[in-house]
């Protein structure tokens, strides 16, 4: 087996991958916020399924010293959510969003997010929990998702991969999404164990947090996009890398520039087909 080389390889990943629903931004005066939390949150009971928003109180507050319990507005009914963030994305969130009163600390230890950061937040939790279905899947309603629970989200997406190169040298590595919002077409990764956890995955990824996650953002929340790229490319080019003599191999650099150079129209690339169709022989073509 000849190795693929892909050490001078460009990737490219293209696409968007999930879109945060649409929240219009509303800002309550501190007063607002303060005499929220003085008489409790009135709008408990006013949602039938939506992660322990039902009664946000059962929800303790969290003791990781790794996060801190957040509450914003559920985006399709206003009713309370109330879920953990990382300190990481709390400190990114507070660094994007410096307007007045987008952050109030209870005195219980939580967060009450306002304003443009609660709209952020509340459109992404919006696309997990309604557009990929986390809550309709979710039997007992406590935020968690076990793998069969996991198979019938809609938290897939399918994309179509291309690679190019001469010989043993692969030059790019290109994959574009072509459709999202598919049942998962993988095994339940641990960013999909819960709401929090894909919220907090989203929140991380998400590097200009303009509500679309873009492919490369995507593959960038779950290591080096690159590395991931190519690994994808070598497991499909695997069945194809085989002995085959190269029928470039005792071109000249300059031969194969010109070659490269005639691609470049039509009649050109007829003839790069016949070349590799004949294995380099020359004699199938015509003037």
């Amino acid at each position: 087996m000849t190795k693929l080389d892909f050490s001078q390889t460009k990737v490219q990943a293209i696409g968007t991958v999930f879109t945060a629903m649409k929240v219009a931004v509303k800002t309550k005066t501190k007063q607002q916020l303060e005499e929220e939390e003085g008489i409790g949150q009135s709008s408990d009971t006013s949602m039938s399924k939506s992660y322990k928003a039902s009664n946000v109180q059962d929800k303790a507050i969290s003791l990781n010293p790794n996060e801190q319990t957040v509450l914003f507005a559920d985006p399709t009914n206003g009713a309370f959510v109330k879920l953990n963030l990382s300190n990481e994305n709390i400190d990114k969130l507070k660094k994007h969003f410096t307007g007045e009163n987008n952050f109030l600390e209870r005195k219980d230890g939580s967060l009450r997010l306002n304003g443009e950061a609660e709209a952020f937040v509340s459109g992404w939790f919006g696309d997990i929990a309604y557009k990929r279905e986390f809550l309709r899947v979710d039997e007992n309603s406590d935020g968690r998702l076990d793998e069969k629970e996991y198979r019938e989200t809609k938290n897939g997406f399918k994309s179509l991969g291309r690679a190019e190169g001469i010989g043993k040298n692969v030059s790019s590595v290109t994959e574009t999404v072509y459709e999202t919002y598919t049942s998962p077409n993988a095994t339940q990764p641990k960013e999909a164990e819960s709401i929090d956890s894909m919220l907090n995955f989203m929140l991380k990824s998400n590097i200009n947090m303009d509500n679309e996650l873009s492919f490369r953002e995507f593959l960038g929340g779950l290591g080096n996009y690159r590395e991931l790229l190519i690994d994808d490319a070598k497991k499909h080019l695997g069945n194809i890398d085989d002995n085959r003599p190269n029928p470039f191999e005792d071109k000249t650099a300059a031969e194969l520039k010109l070659l490269l150079e005639k691609v470049n129209n039509k009649e050109a690339q007829k003839a790069l087909q016949k070349l590799r169709a004949s294995n380099g022989d020359e004699n199938t073509l015509t003037a």
